[in-house]
């Protein structure tokens, strides 16, 4: 998949600020499935698709870790 120059100054601003990769790809596939005017359908299709198979295994394991982190502070309440 090619990225544009557009693309590629939006990933690198996202990680100077330093968010969080999850976020960050949300973000961008947000942003890239709204953008009706300055990506052509199939192309927006095509990085959608690609983001949300990154993504959805990132957000399976964001879901485990604050499951854990609930069920460990159940289990030592202080």
């Amino acid at each position: 998949m090619d990225i544009s120059s557009q693309e590629e100054h939006m990933i690198q601003a996202l990680r100077e600020v330093a968010l969080p990769p999850l976020f960050v790809l949300i973000r961008i596939r947000n942003d890239i499935l709204n953008d009706t005017v300055n990506i052509e359908e199939g192309r927006r299709n095509e990085i959608v698709n690609t983001l949300e198979r990154y993504i959805a295994p990132l957000w399976e394991d964001y879901h485990k870790e604050k499951n854990a982190q609930a069920n460990e502070g159940a289990s030592n309440p202080e």
